[in-house]
């Protein structure tokens, strides 16, 4: 068959995509379901995000051409069950943000910053769900959080949601103390379970536990801190990469590999590889 040919490249694009799904079209393709195509969703969100981070204009606009083909692609396996269309997406998406941005379509009065922004959004969806008949049995703040969320991500929004009624300490300094209580604890129980001398310790439920209200407490000083975690944490994980990187390149230097090396040898050369990284900058 021939490639579509519209005039527009929407349409181009959202004929290919039922070719593809056509009989005579791809057999990857028409194997696919909803479920089986969300780890390419979720693979191309995160190259989205890189390539943001990246500050790489070129590969954003191939990366977000291949996150609104994954849109397309859900868009056409709804239509071919009568479920909704992509046409029907855009526009509930386009009603949607007119609703919710009555500051800018309507009464443009009393808004004058991003947090009464917010607020007023949390109201506004909550009224959509009271007018669509979406309220369920389930009364919670917390409900309608995707739990198919990274796990840093759903605690930061859990943590935000109960903060707006008012559950949260009311200073960083009472966070802080708090984490600090909470190492203690952590402390406690490996101190309990055997020698911190061993490389590893074995799977402890307790300690698990006790590790998980770290995690979610350091998400709760992010938060006070004004700091995205997850953007935090990915940061640190470039940061160690370009690090360890460059330590690679001073090892290889020596005719050695890693692992001729002594620790103490090797934290000579990450020290060595943070002097040279920060000179450069």
């Amino acid at each position: 068959m021939n490639p579509p040919n519209f005039d527009s490249p929407l349409e181009n694009l959202l004929a290919l995509t039922a070719d593809l799904r056509s009989p005579e079209g791809c057999p990857w393709d028409k194997e696919q379901t909803h479920l089986s195509v969300i780890p390419h969703l979720l693979e191309e969100t995160y190259e989205v995000v890189d390539t943001i981070e990246r500050g790489d204009d070129n590969h954003l606009k191939e990366e977000l051409g291949d996150l609104l083909f994954q849109i397309t692609f859900h868009s056409q396996l709804a239509r071919e069950r009568g479920a909704f269309s992509f046409q029907d997406v855009a526009n509930d998406v386009f009603q949607k943000l007119v609703y919710r941005h009555p500051h800018v379509y309507g009464d443009q009065s009393g808004i004058n910053s991003g947090e009464q922004v917010l607020t007023q959004w949390d109201q506004l969806k909550q009224k959509e769900k009271e007018s669509k008949g979406k309220t369920d049995s389930d009364k919670s703040i917390l409900s309608g959080i995707p739990k198919a969320l990274p796990a840093i991500q759903r605690s930061e929004k859990i943590q935000s949601k109960v903060t707006k009624q008012g559950f949260d300490w009311p200073t960083v300094s009472g966070v802080f103390e708090k984490f600090q209580e909470e190492i203690g604890e952590l402390d406690k129980e490996l101190k309990t379970k055997g020698s911190l001398n061993l490389k590893k310790l074995p799977y402890d439920e307790h300690i698990e536990d006790e590790l998980g209200d770290l995690f979610f407490l350091l998400v709760n000083l992010s938060r006070k801190l004004s700091i995205d975690p997850e953007t935090c944490l990915r940061r640190a994980n470039e940061k160690f990469e370009t690090r360890f990187r460059h330590v690679e390149g001073l090892v290889e230097q020596t005719g050695k590999t890693l692992k001729d090396h002594s620790l103490a040898e090797l934290d000579q050369f990450w020290d060595k590889a943070k002097l040279q990284l920060k000179e450069k900058h």
